[in-house]
């Protein structure tokens, strides 16, 4: 008889707590349109002789060490 006391208590408890935890659907925040059009695009800077040469060297690395 407890058996069937203790499983109508869950019962009831877990479905009173799911009833009362779907109630209402969550609030969002009101919608701000604030989003440009223009976009700023990022300027590049050239390199010089000295790192051209540093970055063909870490290239060559990285291909001899994928390659062997």
């Amino acid at each position: 008889m407890k058996k069937i006391l203790y499983s109508l208590c869950f019962i009831l408890t877990g479905s009173s707590a799911f009833l009362v935890s779907c109630d209402k659907p969550e609030e969002l925040t009101p919608k701000v349109d604030n989003t440009s059009e223009d976009y700023l695009l990022p300027t590049g800077s050239i390199l010089n002789a000295q790192d051209r040469e540093e970055v063909q060297a870490l290239w060559d690395e990285y291909n001899n060490a994928i390659n062997q």
